[in-house]
């Protein structure tokens, strides 16, 4: 990749099909814009099937191009550590449990399954990334749903605790019990990615996979203004400004569905009952941990109508806002403080 100057960076573009999962992956660099602070260089590309966004803020060209080559490389190696049904360390773990009861533990999954067994605790059981097959079983690990299977794993739905891990050796004697690590994969990648540009100096950027973001500083002295997306239809039902680092992550009920009759099926799958959520449409938590904001926007999607005060206590944040699907916001006060609210919706602060 070569620049033509320093107002202007030349892109490249490329494509590339998998077939088993019909994904265009992309990638486009860019320099959108510059003044004597730096120019603002972007990458653009498909990754945790969906588009991430790097935007920095730098006055070193060069180095931005190689940041960005790095950071592209980084995400294509966790998505084949982590990815959940394609070849991956995950799903030769996911095997080998499977096959045996046991497993050695790679070192590209350690701290991930201690910290899924951390926030299972911490969410009452509602994060339960044990729930890999049943997933698989509703139709979304790019097979067919299989009702028969769903009935089978509804009648023992395996834990976190199902799964014992004792140094390097994990193991179970649960058989429906599989590993995905799709509650908490995107916002483990974005924290890395940020530490990464935190530790070679960049101190203005964000990270947005899919709306999912960590930012840090600011856009040449002005704060980032960011949208919350309306799940029911294109646009935006809020938008704030962040001024520092912050992660702001949704959960919603308007990606990877599906409808069986006029049943909404989406990805997003109650421990309890084993089936999809139901009465939220999404949830948006705003915090400064990206992990502990992916984990919080999944576990309140399940039950955020009735324990949204003890998740969000034991879970730590202060910042949430979620709407029912009739069409109503529950919104935390130091959140609403934030905000400026777009939609016409009834609104419910909770102090």
């Amino acid at each position: 990749m070569k620049y033509t100057g320093l107002s202007a960076i030349a892109g490249r573009l490329f494509y590339a099909v998998r077939v088993t999962a019909t994904l265009f992956l992309g990638m486009v660099v860019m320099l959108t814009g510059c003044n004597r602070q730096g120019h603002l260089v972007e990458q653009r590309l498909l990754e945790f099937g969906t588009i991430i966004e790097i935007t920095m803020i730098t006055s070193d060209l060069e180095q931005a191009e190689q940041l960005l080559e790095e950071i592209e490389y980084r995400l294509s190696l966790y998505r084949d550590q982590w990815h959940a049904w394609e070849e991956s360390d995950l799903t030769r773990f996911n095997a080998s449990l499977a096959e045996g009861g046991s497993a050695a533990v790679p070192a590209s999954l350690a701290r991930l399954l201690e910290l899924s067994r951390e926030y299972y605790d911490a969410s009452f059981g509602l994060f339960n990334p044990a729930l890999g097959k049943l997933v698989a079983a509703h139709g979304f690990h790019g097979a067919a749903a299989n009702a028969d299977l769903v009935s089978e794993i509804k009648r023992d739905i395996p834990s976190m605790h199902d799964l014992l891990v004792v140094g390097q050796q994990a193991s179970t004697d649960h058989p429906q019990l599989q590993i995905d690590l799709g509650g908490i994969a995107k916002g483990y990648a974005i924290g890395l990615i940020s530490k990464y540009l935190d530790a070679n100096g960049i101190k203005h950027y964000v990270v947005n996979a899919g709306g999912d973001l960590q930012t840090a500083g600011n856009r040449f002295g002005r704060p980032w203004r960011i949208g919350i997306q309306n799940p029911f239809a294109p646009g935006a039902i809020a938008s704030l400004e962040l001024d520092g680092h912050f992660s702001l992550f949704t959960s919603g009920n308007y990606q990877r569905r599906y409808y069986r009759g006029d049943k909404l099926l989406h990805h997003i799958i109650d421990p309890v009952s084993g089936e999809s959520s139901t009465q939220l449409s999404s949830v948006t938590i705003l915090g400064t941990d990206p992990v502990r904001a992916d984990v919080a926007a999944t576990a309140m999607m399940i039950d955020g109508i009735r324990k949204h005060r003890e998740l969000a206590e034991s879970l730590q944040i202060d910042d949430y806002l979620i709407v029912s699907q009739s069409r109503e916001i529950i919104l935390s006060r130091s959140f609403a403080d934030k905000l400026e609210l777009t939609s016409s919706w009834p609104v419910k602060i909770i102090d």
